[in-house]
């Protein structure tokens, strides 16, 4: 019969149980700020790209067969199985369908409102996250955690410095569904890779996505490929960045909530307006900048407090 731990042997034991949780959000959070950087520097690369010729479905359908291919080619470099289980088949036929939903509403709502608006309704995200996770059950929305987010966003929105001159509902309805289709996979991804590989999962959402894509030429658009060399190595990095930040995005779901995965995701608009001025050449006031440091502060509060919460 085994005997009784005593105090000191449980307080040790919980206090690695602890530590080990404190590693595994470390990584996961690690993952979230390399997704959110490699997907920010996806629009400069695509606007360097759209200059010499190319347009937004070129760049969409290149990122999505060009994921599909790397993703297949490593699973058969693994010579790992190219099967999913009915539970991972179902979740990544949704997972393709949020990810559609994502990219029809923002490609959408820039039709009829300005790009810097739809991109601050896109990341009104964290607040649906926080919203369904608390709804849900699956994550306590407390003031600390809802004060961070809506700092955050007000943050957001001074730093974009949005034009609401000629605000058109049919553009608010689209971004607000690209929103709608990222909080749900923050909130609910997590749980619907949990039972497959996550490479498997990437692969099999992003080859059901590839046809949903195609299905957008009549609407938004021609295919146009760059027409010069710098376009195309603009191209490149685009696709470059999807791959790598959508891997990074699965990776974070295992090991993060949903909310705190869409909360970092604010990393990616404030990243790319770094690289527009810094690289692009454009230009800010000094309220915009004060924009996106209060978004950052934001984060690092959220991020803290949600780690403390988890490890006490």
């Amino acid at each position: 019969m085994t005997a009784p731990a005593s105090s000191s042997e449980s307080a040790g034991l919980a206090a690695q149980a602890a530590h080990d949780l404190h590693r595994h959000e470390s990584v996961g959070f690690a993952f979230i700020i390399g997704c959110a950087t490699a997907f920010a520097f996806i629009t400069p690369f695509s606007r360097i790209s759209y200059d010499s010729g190319s347009t937004p479905l070129m760049i969409v359908t290149l990122r999505t067969a060009a994921f599909a291919l790397v993703a297949l080619a490593l699973l058969l470099a693994r010579r790992q199985k190219l099967r999913l289980s009915r539970h991972g088949l179902i979740n990544s036929l949704w997972l393709s369908l949020t990810a559609y939903g994502m990219s029809v509403g923002y490609l959408s709502s820039v039709a009829f409102i300005p790009v810097s608006l739809a991109v601050l309704i896109l990341y009104t995200s964290p607040l649906l996250a926080g919203l369904m996770s608390a709804i849900t059950g699956r994550e306590r929305l407390t003031l600390g955690k809802s004060a961070a987010i809506v700092l955050a966003f007000i943050g957001l929105a001074v730093a974009m410095g949005p034009t609401f001159a000629a605000l058109d509902w049919r553009g608010i309805a689209w971004a607000l569904a690209a929103a709608f289709s990222v909080a749900s996979t923050s909130v609910f991804g997590g749980r619907a890779i949990a039972q497959d590989p996550p490479l498997t999962m990437n692969f099999f959402t992003n080859l059901w996505l590839l046809p949903l894509v195609l299905l957008l030429g009549p609407f938004t658009g021609s295919w146009g490929l760059p027409g010069s060399a710098v376009g195309g190595l603009a191209a490149a990095g685009a696709v470059s960045c999807y791959i790598a930040g959508y891997m990074l995005w699965f990776l974070a779901l295992q090991r993060i909530t949903g909310m705190q995965v869409a909360m970092m995701m604010n990393i990616e608009p404030v990243v790319t307006i770094a690289f527009a001025v810094l690289v692009l050449g454009e230009h800010l006031s000094l309220i915009q900048y004060g924009g996106g440091v209060l978004t950052i502060l934001a984060l690092m509060a959220f991020t803290l407090g949600s780690r403390r919460r988890r490890t006490a």
